[in-house]
């Protein structure tokens, strides 16, 4: 057995063989996530006053069995007659034996110019959970060919599903040359059940808190550059993000990120490249190299990144406020 096996079915048992079977739900992480907040802050839907669609893919830790994979989908528009944007989030993650998908609506009260503008947004929906209990191996279970047996009460033999709600809130405010905002997420605070041979595996969801915050440097120079930071808090410990990208003549970018736990648990160095095809395409790529202590198992991850945006705004008004990865 490789080293590298050995080390997933390591994770795997501990991950699931606690007493309580408890542990925190995340919504998946992305390098360009920090870069489209909308992803993670209801506020920011319909704040540009435009029709945006966004998607992400994302392949992590290649080369480890199991690894983690997921893919992100964001429409909005603004809606004059709301006053407002509307929002659709649909996410989708596998971990392992875990496959987790949100599916969320919002709305985002926006108030504002051109100038600068300021957007409150809700955001509700569903998580969809599942757990496949033939995948899991239990040091003291018996398995031959179709025969799975954990000797395990709270460890499921099948497939198990299990469904909860999901309430998010965001504030996020933005003019030419920056954009800041704050959101909660998991904020009902439930717990997905599962069914397992005796008695209910439970799965709780822990509070989130993200901030995020972004500048726009000689926006209508040959050369931009465009700092972020991106921060969540799981009210145990926080992560952070940080990348600096440049653009060329609103035609592309290049760029360099960093994330992180702590000083002393670094995660990964990231990469990004992108190409501006038209005033309403744009394909972003972001590379990260880890260097977590699972660095020596994998290749690090890939993750690509579409965006396209059509803005409702005049031709004859001033050009509209961007807070996407386009210069």
């Amino acid at each position: 057995m490789t080293d590298k096996k050995i080390l997933l079915k390591l994770v795997i048992l501990i991950f699931f063989c606690s007493v309580k079977f408890s542990f925190a739900q995340q919504i998946p992480q992305f390098a360009y996530g920090s870069l489209n907040p909308e992803f993670y802050n209801p506020g920011v839907s319909g704040i540009t006053k435009s029709i945006n669609a966004s998607a992400i893919g994302r392949t992590q830790w290649l080369n480890i069995s199991g690894h983690p994979t997921a893919q992100a989908l964001n429409l909005s528009s603004y809606i004059p007659n709301l006053h407002g944007g509307l929002g659709l989030i649909i996410l989708n993650s596998q971990q392992g034996v875990q496959r987790n998908t949100f599916a969320m609506v919002g709305y985002s009260f926006i108030t504002g110019n051109n100038n600068h503008r300021f957007g409150v947004g809700v955001r509700g929906g569903i998580i969809q959970s599942t757990i496949d209990g033939t995948m899991l191996r239990a040091p003291d279970g018996f398995y031959s060919g179709s025969i799975i047996n954990h000797n395990d009460g709270l460890l499921p033999i099948n497939s198990v599903s299990s469904t909860s709600a999901e309430f998010s809130v965001g504030i996020f405010y933005l003019n030419k040359i920056m954009n800041v905002g704050i959101a909660g997420s998991h904020l009902l605070n439930p717990s997905l059940k599962y069914s397992a041979t005796t008695g209910k595996l439970s799965i709780d969801e822990v509070r989130n808190i993200s901030g995020s915050i972004s500048f726009l440097i000689n926006r209508e120079k040959t050369i931009s550059i465009k700092p972020s930071a991106f921060v969540k808090y799981n009210f145990n410990e926080f992560q952070s993000e940080g990348s600096v990208l440049l653009g060329y003549k609103k035609s592309g970018w290049i760029g360099a990120g960093y994330r992180g736990i702590s000083s002393e648990n670094p995660d990964a160095i990231i990469g990004f490249i992108g190409v501006t095809l038209n005033p309403n395409f744009e394909v972003g790529y972001a590379y990260e190299y880890s260097i977590s202590k699972l660095s020596a198992a994998n290749d690090g991850s890939h993750e690509l990144m579409l965006h396209y945006s059509v803005s409702l705004t005049k031709p004859s008004k001033p050009e509209k406020i961007i807070f996407t990865p386009r210069f």
